[in-house]
C-alpha cells in the first residue's frame, strides 16, 4: 500500500463500482434534519460527500452547504442542483477551498478513515473550522486490523482521541441515537406516540443494539 494516494490512485480506487451501493437519499435527510436539530448551523461542510445527497438535504432545507471529495465519479454523478457546492479534493495534499473559520459544522461521515496524511488533514480541518463550530465524525471502531486499500487509516476511538488531542482539537464521545426514527422496524410498537423524554431512551438502547454490529465510533471535535 502506497504511503499517500495521488489522483490516479483516487480515480482507480473511487469509481463506478466503489460508490455503486452508496446512494440512499432517505438517510442523509434524516442526517441533515438531525444536524439542523442539534447543531443549528448556517454553513456546513460535508467531507468524502460522494454525491453530495447530505449536501443537498441540507440546501433544500436552508443551510448552506458544501462538499469535498477526491471522487471524479461521485462529484461528476450528483444532482446538478448541487455541483456548484461540491469540490474535487485530495484530503492528502489539497487545501480545502474556503476561507478561514467557514463552518459551523463539518461532518466527516465515514470518510476520515480514508486519509493518509492526517496531519495536514487535521491543520486544514482547524483552518476552516469556526472557533465555536463542531466538527462529526462518525467511522468504523477498528485497529489496525481493519485497514485495507480503501481503510488506510483505521482505528480505535481512544487512538482517534490521542491522534485529535495532539493536533489542537477537544474530542468526545457523541450518540447520535435521536437521529434514529423509529417508525421503522420499531414502528409496531408505536414508540413515536410515547413522550419525546421516553422515545430518546428507545433509540439509546436500539442505537446501542444495533452498534453492536456496525461497530462504529461516533465523536465530536471542538477547537481548543
Amino acid at each position: 500500500m502506497k504511503d499517500k494516494y495521488d489522483d490516479k490512485d483516487l480515480q482507480r480506487i473511487y469509481d463506478g463500482k466503489y460508490f455503486s451501493t452508496r446512494s440512499r437519499p432517505p438517510m442523509w435527510i434524516r442526517r441533515g434534519e438531525f444536524i439542523i436539530e442539534k447543531f443549528h448551523p448556517k454553513t456546513v461542510l460535508d467531507i468524502g460527500c460522494a454525491y453530495g445527497e447530505l449536501v443537498k438535504a441540507l440546501n433544500d432545507m436552508s443551510v448552506e452547504a458544501y462538499g469535498i471529495d477526491g471522487s471524479d465519479y461521485a462529484i461528476n454523478n450528483s444532482d446538478p442542483s448541487i455541483k456548484s457546492k461540491l469540490f474535487k479534493v485530495n484530503l492528502n495534499s489539497d487545501p480545502f477551498p474556503f476561507d478561514d473559520k467557514t463552518f459551523d459544522v463539518v461532518g466527516s461521515f465515514y470518510s476520515v478513515e480514508h486519509i493518509h496524511d492526517i496531519d495536514f488533514f487535521a491543520k486544514e480541518l482547524h483552518r476552516t473550522l469556526k472557533d465555536n463550530g463542531i466538527a462529526w465524525f462518525l467511522t468504523p471502531n477498528e485497529g489496525l486490523e481493519g485497514r485495507n486499500e480503501t481503510d488506510v487509516f483505521t482505528n480505535k476511538f481512544e487512538d482517534w482521541k490521542k491522534i485529535f488531542e495532539e493536533r489542537n482539537f477537544k474530542v468526545t464521545k457523541f450518540s447520535p441515537h435521536e437521529m434514529m426514527a423509529l417508525h421503522g422496524k420499531l414502528g409496531k410498537f408505536k414508540f413515536y406516540y410515547w413522550p419525546k423524554s421516553l422515545q430518546n431512551i428507545i433509540k439509546r438502547v436500539a442505537y446501542d443494539y444495533s452498534n453492536r454490529k456496525m461497530k462504529d465510533a461516533s465523536f465530536i471535535l471542538t477547537k481548543n
